[in-house]
């Protein structure tokens, strides 16, 4: 199911001649969100409120991908009392880094600009206005559970973090939750094929699995993973590799 956001916004939130009531939408009962410069006609105060609806009715794993107006630089008390520039998707324009925060503060992650407008739509007084396209995913809320699970980054940048403050070091096997782990590692999510699952060689059973501690940065011993009693050893070359060459 797809939901447009103008079918979240509330008459009270919008400067508008004609307000008609918005129709209802459930809790967790929309796919996708969409909105095409929408959110900037919004009055600031009811801004926080629009995000937290648009996370709202979204089921876990659903996504918002919003286009919007957006300004390098806060716009200016005149510019916020032109009705004009209301109209035109000027005057309640976020400012770049409050529209991506925005997400961050509804619950959202996985936040990603998939478009970003090289040359300004207008400016005003020296305020750059352009279009944004950003992508956000709903799900990292639940429980944190410890499935001795880990994740290997691959790089090129020294160190990433996530939305909920996890950091990954390139070329370490960093420990994660089972919730995080999952995020990570789903093919359809934000992060897919960026980071290496390292599934434990002896799987514990959900519902044996005991709270995970997210504080700090924590490094996966590899024999954590494989088991304390791993002592395999193997004595065949692998597949790839020719009788008497060195891989």
């Amino acid at each position: 199911r797809v939901c447009g956001v103008g079918c979240l916004v509330r008459p009270a939130g919008v400067r508008a001649r004609r307000r008609a009531p918005a129709p209802a939408v459930a809790d967790d009962s929309a796919d996708l969100v969409v909105s095409n410069c929408v959110l900037n006609l919004v009055k600031p105060e009811a801004k926080a409120q629009l995000f937290a609806d648009m996370f709202r009715v979204l089921k876990r794993g659903g996504r918002a991908v919003i286009s919007d107006i957006v300004c390098d630089e806060d716009p200016t008390v005149k510019i916020q009392n032109d009705p004009e520039l209301w109209s035109g998707c000027i005057a309640g324009a976020f400012r770049e880094d409050a529209f991506l925060d925005a997400f961050a503060r509804a619950g959202f992650h996985g936040i990603e600009v998939l478009e970003r407008a090289e040359t300004p739509w207008q400016v005003i007084d020296g305020i750059e206005f352009r279009s944004v396209t950003v992508r956000a995913y709903k799900g990292k809320q639940g429980p944190c559970l410890e499935r001795n699970q880990a994740v290997f980054y691959r790089g090129p940048w020294k160190a990433v973090q996530d939305d909920d403050g996890h950091t990954y070091l390139r070329g370490e096997r960093m420990a994660v939750c089972d919730k995080t782990y999952h995020l990570l590692i789903d093919g359809k999510g934000p992060y897919a094929g960026q980071l290496v699952p390292m599934p434990p060689r002896v799987e514990i059973p959900l519902a044996k699995a005991g709270p995970f501690s997210c504080a700090g940065r924590a490094v996966r011993s590899p024999r954590l993973t494989k088991g304390l009693d791993y002592r395999e050893t193997t004595t065949e070359a692998a597949p790839e590799c020719s009788p008497g060459e060195c891989c």
